[in-house]
């Protein structure tokens, strides 16, 4: 179950074996694909590309933006991602059912970053707290989105797949566009609000798409990104049918293992029988009766 990290209490661990979890991450080379360092480069990195391995070609930076693509491939990455700490948390002695929870900036009393992610250290870990890395800050030391309303306005778009044609509509889940890694126009509705809003606030490594992977807040930004895709979904409305969607397009990862392994949207379209089998502990629709 994934849970808001804003509804967790004073004694539920789970960022604490997250902590614990990305600094063993950290230690490992960076070649190996369960490493910290592996899983940022993934969705992109400031690696000059003619340096990449035929490995790395095939892996780093591949992040889907401004694409019908973006949703599912970044619904993958969350899945590999999420086994890879949980099988960490593991191997350290934590929970065996350990998951990623969601940062639920949307409440006015959760848009200020969790407190975890902002103090220097970490209760039960030496050194300095590897939730915390460089931000941009407000002047009294939180987050500029602690002032700003964060609309939902994106779910009452009703149609998944949008168009590139001027003017038109990008749809909630993107533009019909093949595979795209950088795009910075036609992005779907989701993606320009709240999620790029979110990226841009927060800045620092989280401002650069080849960075953004390695701040750990990104995961939780992403994981309610994933929720709220099926908020949006749970509200009746439909994914693409198109095969030119459902299966047409295969993304390249490495499974916790190492292994190389392939997915097409229509694989994780189900968060409960797909590959990963999990649900979000609220699901409710953010705007009451609106659709």
């Amino acid at each position: 179950m994934r849970k808001d990290v804003s509804k967790l209490d004073a004694s539920d661990q789970t960022l604490q074996w997250y902590a614990r979890a990305i600094h063993d991450m950290q230690q490992r080379p960076p070649g190996d694909p369960t490493s910290w360092q592996y899983q940022a480069a993934v969705h992109g990195t400031l690696q000059d590309p003619s340096t990449f391995t035929q490995d790395q070609r095939q892996a780093w930076s591949q992040c889907q933006h401004a694409t019908w693509f973006f949703l599912p491939w970044h619904r993958v990455y969350l899945g590999i991602f999420e086994d890879i700490v949980s099988a960490t948390v593991a191997k350290l002695g934590g929970p065996q059912d350990w998951a990623l929870p969601y940062w639920n900036y949307s409440p006015p009393g959760s848009r200020a970053l969790p407190a975890a992610f902002t103090a220097k250290q970490f209760a039960g870990l030496p050194g300095q707290n590897p939730l915390l890395v460089e931000r941009d800050q407000g002047n009294d030391g939180k987050p500029f989105l602690d002032n700003k309303a964060v609309s939902l306005n994106c779910l009452k778009r009703a149609n998944f797949a949008g168009h590139l044609a001027p003017g038109g509509d990008s749809g909630f889940g993107g533009p019909m566009r093949g595979p795209n890694h950088m795009g910075d126009s036609d992005q779907g509705q989701l993606e320009m609000v709240p999620h790029d809003m979110i990226h841009s606030d927060i800045g620092g490594l989280m401002g650069d798409p080849d960075t953004a992977a390695q701040d750990p807040i990104f995961w939780l930004h992403h994981a309610n990104i994933d929720r709220l895709w099926e908020v949006w979904r749970k509200m009746g409305n439909a994914n693409p049918a198109d095969p030119k969607w459902l299966s047409a397009t295969h993304f390249f990862f490495h499974d916790a293992s190492g292994k190389p392994v392939s997915f097409a949207p229509q694989d994780v379209v189900d968060t409960v029988n797909g590959p990963w089998h999990y649900q979000y502990d609220n699901l409710a629709n953010p705007l009451g009766n609106v659709h």
